[in-house]
């Protein structure tokens, strides 16, 4: 009897998705893209801590964060408490610093150009009612793609602060690939610095220079570029990784993907997919300008997507058309 209410429970809330024109949804774009700036501003410029689950490929995590804002930089701490001792360490950021994706977020679509034409032109987005998560009343906000290229999502924002409390990442088949929530958060508490700094040696410091700040003009790649984007996705920045690889960063404001070159000695390698949960990781091999790489796609994208643009990386100036091992991609199933 449990395990049939469970399944009908889900049948209503895929019934929903798909169907988004029935019962209580509604379409209020303004009130849509109010809620999505300030989910944009809320989670850089308040002071919180909390507990989450973080459930991907079968496995479900634990997570304590603490964010903190001092003299206008943000300094924000996740640690792991199921699994092996991990943290993350994110410092250093200036509050008024948008990356692109923030950018995309809060509509200020000038500085990307004829690259973006806005959210709405990518996701159909409506508004499916309210309810509680982590003892607070939330409004749930459904995010439909409209193409195959992207995932869509089921977001829940805090009424009161516009943090988003719940997160849902939900494929083709309308099955969820990934689910952020919280179940503990405590708004404007005190915090001391040691609360943000690492405890464990088992820690990880994110570089915040990854992306551009407030860019007012589209951006533009260094070495290699993409000649093929799913519709809205920008570049957002670009670095030398510890291994030598060259990493590009992609971001169409709701979803991220990054792409990794580097030198390769067996260029007729085949083509490797992994994926775990929402995460895709593709790599393809090929030659350009006589000369082998490995091209890897990793983020929350669909794997056909990963596929194509692995496809079609070039370096910047070379020809498109350049020798390949494989000339056209096969289709990539969506398992």
């Amino acid at each position: 009897m449990m395990l049939s209410s469970r399944a009908s429970c889900a049948a209503l809330a895929l019934f929903a998705f798909i169907l988004p024109g029935l019962s209580s949804a509604t379409e209020n774009q303004d009130h849509i893209k109010q809620l999505l700036s300030q989910m944009s501003e809320s989670v850089r410029t308040l002071d919180y801590r909390g507990l989450f689950t973080y459930e991907h490929g079968g496995t479900l995590s634990t997570l304590r964060v603490v964010h903190a804002v001092r003299d206008g930089v943000q300094y924000e701490r996740l640690q792991h408490l199921s699994g092996p001792e991990r943290e993350v360490l994110r410092q250093g950021r200036p509050v008024e610093c948008l990356n692109p994706g923030d950018q995309l977020l809060q509509g200020r679509f000038d500085a990307f150009g004829d690259q973006f034409e806005g959210l709405e032109t990518y996701y159909h987005f409506y508004i499916r009612g309210e309810e509680r998560v982590a003892g607070r009343d939330v409004i749930n906000i459904q995010v439909k793609p409209r193409d195959p290229f992207r995932y869509g999502f089921s977001l829940a924002i805090d009424k009161e602060t516009g943090l988003p409390l719940k997160s849902l990442l939900i494929d083709a088949k309308m099955r969820v690939l990934e689910r952020f929530q919280f179940i503990e958060l405590e708004l404007g508490p005190s915090i001391m610095e040691s609360d943000y700094q690492a405890v464990t040696a088992k820690h990880r410091v994110v570089d915040h220079e990854l992306s551009p700040c407030n860019q007012l003009a589209p951006a533009q790649p260094t070495g290699w570029q993409a000649k093929w984007l799913p519709g809205g996705f920008v570049f957002s920045g670009q670095q030398k990784t510890s291994q030598g690889q060259d990493m590009y960063m992609f971001t169409d404001g709701l979803t991220a993907f990054s792409v990794f070159v580097d030198s390769n000695d067996n260029p007729r390698q085949p083509d490797v997919k992994a994926q775990r949960g929402a995460t895709v990781a593709y790599m393809h091999n090929l030659i350009r300008n006589r000369r082998a790489y490995q091209i890897t796609v990793v983020g929350e994208i669909p794997p056909g997507t990963a596929q194509r643009v692995a496809y079609q990386m070039n370096p910047v100036g070379a020809s498109p058309d350049a020798t390949s091992p494989s000339a056209r991609p096969a289709a990539v199933p969506e398992e």
